[in-house]
């Protein structure tokens, strides 16, 4: 079970960015485009990793950034926090008077951003993102720099000359000092009281050990530069050519070994050893209400994820009333598929045990799974013309998780296209365990994480061409996770579970953990749960693998507030659809729907009330239109 939504390299933000194919927006004709084009600058010159997954150009990023990774200092992170709040005071002195619809719309959504970012700039500890994001521990077991950064040099990190080469082994040996700047982070933040939880600790004490034990030669950073220049060298036809560029190579590859011996291994462990010496400083207590002003974190974590004004106790209960109607669906379901007896969640359990809806743990097992995935998502592909006005022109990739990614990551996940086009939307899924991966979930796991759920969301955003770079890189949990979401109740409603009602279930229960979310994450942010209070209930409510529950426990530990985007986001596009279809009667449209809650990009859940409600006069008077014509 899974449904991150986030990508491994980008932490907290997710790329919306201009499609290579598209024109171009013209040069700022004003001083709010011409604000908004320089704050987009700045943020991007900040972070040359957003800059690189973005694929946007030098000039658009303030200078060149293909030998640089973000600085992770103390004092980068301080001057961060800093901008963000002025940012937020230069929006707010704007004249807005005179501002077009469309300027209008781009102001509204920066002002949700950028009052977000102020909100979790006012704390001094954890990590805070150019874009706002928030989360209290900068060591972790899973988003860390070294955790990250292997996936980055791997995915987006392009290889394509002598010149890239030399830059991929510049950035390689920044790798050491991000890790280092998150120990130091970690080691000031420690000072102030904030450390993780003793179980995190030790896991992400045991993942930099991994890395550790591991020959610098079989290093992810060698390997996959060993490849990229490969591919350089079998692209050359002439025999005495390649013959030079594989010496070269080889050079290359040599550089990199040492690197990753004597500045990246080293970083890792001190990393490890600082966190070793925290340990006896180190508590079971699984929540942030204990940090320095815990509860007002919590308030701004919940803020920025879900971009609603909801306390924990509303959300809380909120979870437990979705919960109980789950429950009764799935009671339903589960009976027609001969299970009658005990809790819903004992019979889920016990269907989860079933080896009927396992994949074999061999080779064959996986190529299986991966080809049920792929003609899957060409169903889907195939119906959704009759779905979507507009379809993505992003090509979609399935593929593996990296194998010394698997333990730290969910499920499955999808990472955004470029703007250069260099890279397509991924669809990763994680193999560490067949047995987290059965016929039960996989369909709706593909629902969400590629069609039609983050693959249309985000492919089709790229494809807007007049909106500004700044609105198509920030993004919002609770409308891209929302969307995910209710893509998977879409599926459903649109007959793809027909004759699965193992996978049908299958929905249910995805549904029902994002409810459960609800309850676990306020509960163990606002309630003082313990971390076993929150397995023993997602295992008696979810019936799902202990492994799983483990690792998303830890997830929502380390990471307070983003769990809650899911449902709540689900929850509004409903609610929007709902009350255009009353409104509209015979003349809704759902394609119109779609397009516009999809083609505007990522906005918060306040602005997509407004464009919806837009949307329904326009659609009123097009049906209108189209009836007079008859």
């Amino acid at each position: 079970m899974q449904g991150m939504g986030r990508t491994v390299i980008a932490g907290l933000a997710l790329i919306a960015a201009l499609s290579a194919c598209g024109p171009q927006r013209p040069q700022p004709m004003n001083a709010f485009d011409g604000r908004v084009d320089d704050w987009a600058r700045e943020i991007l010159a900040d972070s040359p990793e957003l800059a690189t997954q973005a694929g946007v150009t030098p000039e658009q990023a303030g200078g060149a950034f293909s030998a640089k990774l973000d600085d992770r200092s103390p004092v980068a992170a301080e001057a961060r926090r800093s901008a963000a709040l002025r940012r937020y005071a230069e929006l707010r002195a704007l004249d807005t008077s005179d501002l077009s619809d469309a300027d209008q719309l781009t102001y509204d959504v920066l002002r949700a951003q950028f009052e977000a970012a102020a909100m979790g700039a006012d704390f001094d500890y954890g990590v805070f993102t150019p874009m706002g994001g928030v989360s209290p521990y900068v060591l972790n077991q899973m988003d860390s720099a070294f955790l990250t950064l292997p996936s980055f040099m791997d995915d987006r990190a392009t290889v394509q000359n002598t010149a890239d080469a030399e830059a991929y082994l510049t950035r390689l040996r920044a790798v050491g000092d991000a890790i280092d700047q998150e120990t130091a982070q970690a080691r000031l933040d420690a000072g102030r009281g904030v450390r993780p939880p003793l179980f995190i600790i030790d896991a992400t004490i045991g993942l930099l050990d991994g890395v550790i034990g591991e020959p610098p030669i079989q290093s992810i950073y060698v390997t996959s530069f060993r490849r990229k220049l490969a591919a350089l060298a079998t692209a050359e036809t002439d025999a005495a050519r390649r013959a030079t560029i594989e010496q070269r190579n080889l050079g290359f590859v040599a550089r990199a070994e040492q690197i990753v011996r004597d500045h990246v291994i080293p970083a890792h462990q001190r990393a490890a050893s600082f966190l070793r010496g925290e340990r006896a400083n180190a508590t079971d207590q699984a929540g942030i209400g204990h940090l320095p002003r815990g509860g007002d974190y919590y308030a701004a974590a919940l803020r920025i994820e879900t971009t609603t004004d909801q306390t924990p106790a509303q959300i809380h209960r909120i979870g437990l009333d979705r919960v109980r109607a789950l429950n009764s669906q799935l009671d339903i379901a589960l009976r027609r598929v001969g299970l009658t007896e005990g809790t819903v969640g004992a019979r889920l359990s016990q269907m989860t045990a079933d080896p009927r809806y396992a994949y074999p743990e061999t080779d064959e097992g996986r190529a299986q799974l991966l080809n049920d995935v792929r003609a899957r998502i060409a169903r889907v592909m195939a119906r959704a013309p009759n779905l979507f006005g507009r379809m993505p022109r992003a090509p979609l990739e399935v593929r593996r998780v990296p194998e010394f990614l698997e333990a730290s990551q969910s499920g499955a996940y999808y990472n955004p296209p470029s703007l250069d086009g260099s890279t397509p939307g991924i669809y990763f899924i994680n193999m560490r365990s067949l047995a987290e991966m059965t016929r039960i979930d996989l369909p709706t796991q593909d629902f969400h994480e590629a069609v039609p759920g983050h693959h249309f969301q985000i492919a089709l955003a790229q494809e807007i061409s007049d909106a500004p770079l700044l609105r198509r890189l920030m993004g919002f949990n609770a409308y891209s996770e929302g969307w995910g979401l209710y893509a998977e109740e879409l599926a459903d409603e649109q007959g793809f579970h027909e004759g699965d009602p193992v996978g049908r279930i299958g929905f249910l229960r995805w549904q029902l953990w994002r409810a459960a979310r609800l309850v676990v994450d306020t509960g163990l942010h606002a309630q003082n749960w313990s971390r076993q209070q929150a397995i023993d209930y997602l295992t008696q409510t979810t019936g799902d693998t202990p492994g799983v529950i483990a690792t998303e426990v830890d997830r929502y530990i380390v990471w307070p507030g983003q769990a809650c985007g899911y449902e709540m986001g689900r929850r509004e596009i409903m609610r929007l659809r709902e009350r255009a279809r009353n409104e509209l009667a015979a003349d809704f449209d759902l394609r119109g729907f779609h397009d516009a809650v999809l083609l505007q990009g990522e906005v918060p859940l306040s602005v997509l009330d407004e464009l919806v409600a837009n949307w329904i006069p326009e659609q009123r008077r097009l049906a209108e239109r189209e009836r007079n014509r008859r």
